[in-house]
């Protein structure tokens, strides 16, 4: 399978902006709605179109840290997924053929990981999502398996 649009959502903007600004990528206005605080940006790599989101600073509670978190990480991720279906200026826009996950494992620093490091996973699951309610324990840590990374390590 080819290549051609990659999507990478990361969370903090202090951690996406050396990967946008090394790869040139230009802030795409009007790629969310603009009620959200959501961010895009959009550029070129050889033949692959990337596309990284951030979540944008907390407008709520006015403390301007980076929405962090399971809810604007899904919420961002599924309207850019969505943005597959709606027409753009006449034209589809690309599929989606690969989403990588990245700013996730500097919060991972007592197993070993750090900011910067790069971590090819066999699965996920809710570090954070505790549901102490008898046959809700499993569905709180959602451990779900995913693809077999191997072939992108080399």
């Amino acid at each position: 399978m080819t290549i051609k649009h990659v999507l990478v959502p990361i969370v903090m903007e202090q951690e996406a902006k050396p990967f946008v600004e090394h790869l040139g990528l230009s802030q795409v206005e009007g790629f969310f709605p603009s009620h959200t605080p959501f961010l895009a940006f959009e550029g070129k790599s050889g033949d692959c179109l990337v596309t990284v989101i951030t979540f944008g600073k907390d407008q709520i509670y006015g403390t301007g840290v980076d929405n962090v978190g399971t809810v604007p990480s899904s919420l961002a991720t599924y309207l850019a997924l969505s943005k597959q279906e709606q027409e753009q200026e006449g034209t589809k826009m690309p599929k989606f053929d690969l989403v990588i996950n990245a700013g996730t494992c500097g919060g991972f620093q007592r197993k070993g990981l750090g900011i910067g490091n790069v971590v090819l996973t066999t699965g996920v699951a809710n570090h954070d999502r505790r549901i102490p309610i008898p046959g809700f324990d499993a569905f709180g840590i959602g451990k779900i398996t995913t693809f077999d990374p191997s072939k992108m390590a080399e």
